[in-house]
C-alpha cells in the first residue's frame, strides 16, 4: 500500500497522471482539482489530498480546503472537504488518515457540515469544540414524498413510483394555494439584478458587512467559487465524462448566481444563490439587519422563480424574522447543522462567531 499527498501545485499535473488514470476510483475529479489549483487562499506547497491505493485501487483519502480565519493572512486555517474509505480493505486506514490531515493544517481544522457519525468520532479525539449553532430552517414549497420517505425507509424504494404519482397529485391540489402566495409575495419588490461577477461597488459591500465572519469571504472568493465549481448539472454539459468517485460530481441539474437588491439605486443586499437538483440554499447573503425582511422576500422570489422543492436557510438574522413575512412553504422544520472547530481555533471562532450557510466547502456541494 502507498500514501501518496498532493500538493495545490501538483493538482493539475496529477488528474493528467498515468497514476490517476489506472485508479479504479479516482480520489479527485478534474473539476475539484481545477478549482483546488485557483484557490485565492492556497499556497502552493498547501497539501490538498492524501490517498492511499494499492494494486490501482483507491483505499482511503481525505481531503483539505486551505482558508483564513476572519480573511486574516497571519491565522491560516483548513477545513475537511472529503473523508472516505473502502468499505472493506480500508476499515483500519480511516483514522489515520484523518489524523495525517489535522497534523498537516497544523491542527488548524474547522468542519461545517459533519454528519452525527463524524462528529461522535471528533468528540471522542478531544481535539475539538463543538459549538452550539442557532438551527436552520428548511422550507419545502412542494411534496417530495418519493425523495425524503426512502431515504429514511429504504426499505420503500420500491414504492417510489407511487410516491411520485402522490406528490404530483398533492402538488397539482395546491396551485390555487401556490398562486395566491405568488401574488402576495411579488407584491413590493425591491430592484433585483443577477449578476455573474461583482464591481468595486459590491466588493466593497461584503467587506462592510462581513466583519464578525469567522472566515470571512471576499469578493475575489466569491468569484472564484462561481468560476470554479466542484459538481455540474448534467443539463448543462450533458457531454462531461462520468468517473468513479466516493463522491457526486455530476447531477441533474446545478446553477450558482448573485442577486444584487437595490431600493432607490442603494444596494442593500447581496445574495449567491445555489440551487442544485430543485434544492436551493444561500451560501452567502450580505445585508444590513434593518433589510432583513427584504432580502427575506427576494429569496422568497428566487425560489418560487426557480420552481424549488425546498429552501434551507442557517442564517441566524434571517431564521428570526422568517415569522413575520409571508412564506411559500407547505411546511417548515428545524434543521440541524452539526459544526466542529479544533481547539486551536476555538477562541478566532468566539471572537469571529458568524459562519456563513456556504462555508468550508458546503458552496461547493
Amino acid at each position: 500500500m502507498q500514501i501518496e499527498e498532493i500538493k495545490v501545485s501538483d493538482l493539475h499535473h496529477f488528474v493528467k497522471s498515468e497514476l490517476w488514470q489506472q485508479l479504479t476510483i479516482k480520489p479527485l475529479t478534474v473539476l475539484r482539482a481545477i478549482s483546488q489549483f485557483h484557490n485565492p487562499r492556497a499556497n502552493p506547497d498547501d497539501i490538498v489530498l492524501i490517498f492511499a491505493h494499492e494494486n490501482n485501487e483507491l483505499i482511503g483519502l481525505a481531503g483539505i480546503l486551505p482558508n483564513l480565519i476572519n480573511g486574516q493572512v497571519d491565522l491560516p486555517a483548513s477545513s475537511n472537504t472529503c473523508w472516505w474509505v473502502h468499505p472493506e480493505k480500508g476499515k483500519q486506514l480511516a483514522f489515520p488518515l484523518f489524523m495525517k490531515a489535522f497534523a498537516l493544517c497544523g491542527q488548524r481544522m474547522f468542519m461545517t457540515d459533519c454528519t452525527p457519525h463524524t462528529l461522535s468520532i471528533l468528540k471522542k479525539t478531544n481535539w475539538f469544540d463543538i459549538p452550539d449553532i442557532t438551527p436552520g430552517i428548511r422550507g419545502f414549497l412542494k411534496f417530495n414524498l418519493h425523495e425524503l420517505i426512502p431515504a429514511k425507509l429504504p426499505a420503500t424504494r420500491k414504492l417510489k413510483p407511487l410516491l411520485k404519482l402522490t406528490d404530483q397529485t398533492f402538488n397539482f391540489l395546491i396551485v390555487p394555494y401556490k398562486k395566491l402566495l405568488w401574488s402576495r409575495i411579488m407584491r413590493s419588490l425591491p430592484e433585483v439584478e443577477y449578476l455573474n461577477s461583482l464591481d468595486q461597488e459590491l466588493h466593497s459591500f461584503i467587506e462592510l458587512h462581513s466583519q464578525n465572519e469567522f472566515i470571512r469571504r471576499t469578493g475575489k472568493d466569491l468569484e472564484w467559487i462561481l468560476k470554479f465549481p466542484w459538481i455540474t448539472g448534467s443539463n448543462t454539459d450533458p457531454t462531461i465524462t462520468r468517473v468513479e468517485y466516493p463522491y457526486s460530481h455530476i447531477v441533474g441539474s446545478f446553477e450558482q448566481y448573485f442577486v444584487k437588491i437595490a431600493t432607490s439605486n442603494q444596494t442593500i443586499g447581496l445574495l449567491l444563490i445555489s440551487v442544485r437538483d430543485g434544492h436551493m440554499k444561500v451560501p452567502y447573503v450580505y445585508f444590513q439587519e434593518k433589510d432583513a425582511r427584504m432580502v427575506l422576500k427576494v429569496i422568497y422570489q428566487q425560489a418560487l422563480l426557480k420552481n424549488v422543492v425546498t429552501l434551507t436557510v442557517f442564517n441566524p438574522v434571517l431564521v428570526n424574522v422568517m415569522d413575520s413575512v409571508v412564506h411559500p412553504f407547505i411546511f417548515k422544520k428545524k434543521i440541524k447543522r452539526l459544526v466542529a472547530i479544533s481547539k486551536k481555533l476555538f477562541d478566532d471562532y468566539q471572537k469571529y462567531p458568524l459562519i456563513q450557510d456556504g462555508d468550508g466547502d458546503i458552496v461547493f456541494t
